[in-house]
């Protein structure tokens, strides 16, 4: 059955599950908030809330709306839609899209709260306004609407919904580079107090699994990846999600098969609400495609790479579509090491101010020996980190020196330097593991600087450290196909049999495999000759 084959039976599911063959209300789980809302615009508003707890929000905008329409002086469903203007996860939010919402219920927030009959849903007004109106930049605004919503855990601990909004909120007070994880930690608590009581609730299992999206917690989540599609199957992020945990637990197989879903029910939610194309789609299908490049699946993910290209075609000029294309083909580009004659495009253009796709550029002039193609590549790397530290995205700007380091290092040692190569991709390592946040999802740098590490340091003729810095690189993404494959080839130029030979079973035995893939066929020729 082909990949196409596939997702067109998971279509017909996803169709069926949500309730759109049937004309049902979408499945999205199951919550309680009472409210003084009329008893005909409830099964809206509980749509819009469950909708809000998946990450649904263009639906989530649609069904408070509806609630609106329904009941114009239902307080709770202005702020509703105002809240799925605000995406905490991505320290995003639309102020005006959000006032717009708000003053439609009323013009001034004391005639707002004047709508709103009970204490409680006074206070859900009084916290969404300090998340969009309060003083200070962003991330001042998300610390501030926590502490409105701790306050109001505080004052009413046994309603779910405050919990949850709660734990939510300490998610979205974590910025790329922190350090600690007690807020992570705090959220997944309260979270999990409500999935003991409600395992049905979707914002419970999600925000688990949002809080323990990492190799060292991520185990933790199992129990809550293993149900949340289940809860609110008509969500494609909730049928993409538990992917987070099995990607970080190295669950390959099953990575592909959350997003085989997951791919479907976005197209299929596209289309049923005349969403632009480019987002949960593309973010889906990113997956899928790398999933099948860690199982050695290279059409498969070549198939998901041209129905990438089809939307860049139906979608002229959209950036968003256009970037999420390009990565992709990136990460094709350094995954299968088919590295190609790439021309470095103007800084101006998407291709030449993408540091992502610059550092496969000059990966590519790297290994193909094109010194000056890759120095080309090099210094746009520099611009472009000097770029984003002057525009106070140290983060960013810290990563792309990662990159930079990257293309450096295969430059000198394709040209003959391996010391320096060696030197600049433990640099690049150590940047990676010691200052980096853990990817939650495909790599960033798509080549992770550990596992270049461990390949230069092979290239260099030093298997027993290679072992190391392959090692070093599996803490850092678990069951990563290459890290394996490269540890278990430095195990065995470095006399561990054992460990070598481990490694090749592993490889060998991964579940969803291609058996016809380059790992797989390296792992069965090393154990057949070896005996195993």
């Amino acid at each position: 059955m082909t990949f196409r084959d596939i997702a067109a039976a998971a279509a017909i599911l996803f169709l069926l599950q949500s309730g759109t063959v049937r004309g049902e209300e979408p499945a999205l789980g199951s919550i309680s908030f009472p409210n003084s809302g009329s008893a005909e615009a409830q099964s809206a508003f509980l749509t819009g809330v469950k909708a809000l707890h998946s990450f649904q929000f263009d639906e989530a905008r649609m069904a408070f709306e509806e609630a609106q329409r329904i009941d114009p002086s239902f307080a709770l469903a202005y702020w509703g839609q105002a809240m799925s203007d605000n995406h905490p996860l991505w320290a995003q939010q639309d102020i005006d899209a959000a006032a717009t919402a708000l003053t439609r219920l009323a013009r001034t927030f004391q005639e707002r709260l004047a709508k709103a009959p009970t204490d409680k849903e006074k206070a859900y007004l009084q916290a969404i306004e300090i998340l969009y109106f309060s003083p200070g930049d962003k991330l001042t605004r998300d610390l501030a609407y926590a502490d409105a919503m701790a306050r109001m855990h505080a004052r009413w601990p046994r309603d779910h919904e405050i919990a949850i909004f709660y734990s939510l909120s300490l998610l979205g007070t974590v910025r790329p580079g922190d350090r600690g994880f007690r807020r992570q930690a705090l959220a997944a608590s309260i979270a999990q107090q409500v999935f003991a009581s409600n395992p049905k609730h979707p914002g419970a299992a999600h925000f688990i699994i949002h809080s323990f999206d990492d190799p060292d917690h991520a185990v933790l989540a199992l129990p809550a990846a293993e149900v949340y599609a289940d809860i609110a199957p008509a969500a494609a992020h909730a049928l993409h999600m538990p992917s987070h945990i099995f990607l970080q637990l190295g669950m390959w197989q099953r990575v592909v098969d959350s997003n085989v879903d997951a791919y479907a029910a976005a197209v299929a939610n596209n289309e049923k609400y005349g969403l632009p194309e480019g987002r949960e789609d593309f973010h889906t299908l990113s997956w899928l495609a790398y999933a099948n490049l860690m199982l050695g699946h290279s059409e498969r993910a070549e198939e998901n790479l041209s129905r990438a290209r089809a939307a860049v075609d139906r979608n002229p000029g959209v950036g968003r579509v256009y970037d999420g294309y390009l990565e992709m083909q990136g990460r094709h580009i350094v995954e299968s090491g088919d590295w190609r004659d790439l021309e470095l495009a103007p800084a101006e253009t998407s291709d030449g101010g993408n540091p992502y796709w610059v550092s496969v550029v000059g990966m590519s002039a790297a290994q193909s020996g094109r010194a000056e193609r890759a120095s080309a590549a090099e210094a746009r790397l520099r611009q472009l980190a000097g770029d984003a530290e002057a525009n106070g995205k140290s983060y960013d700007a810290m990563l792309i020196a990662i990159l930079e380091k990257q293309v450096a290092a295969l430059r000198l040692l394709v040209g003959g330097d391996a010391e320096a190569a060696v030197a600049l991709a433990s640099e690049a390592a150590d940047l990676e593991v010691g200052h980096m946040r853990v990817p939650s999802g495909p790599p960033r740098p798509m080549k992770p600087a550990a596992e270049l590490y461990g390949d230069v340091l092979m290239a260099a003729g030093r298997p027993a450290d290679a072992v190391a810095a392959y090692e070093r690189a599996l803490d850092w993404i678990p069951q990563r196909t290459p890290s394996l494959l490269g540890l278990a080839q430095a195990a065995l130029a470095s006399g561990d049999r054992a460990m070598a030979m481990d490694t090749y079973a592993r490889l060998r035995d991964m579940p969803g495999a291609n058996p016809d893939g380059p790992a797989v066929r390296a792992a069965v020729a090393a154990l057949s000759a070896a005996g195993d």
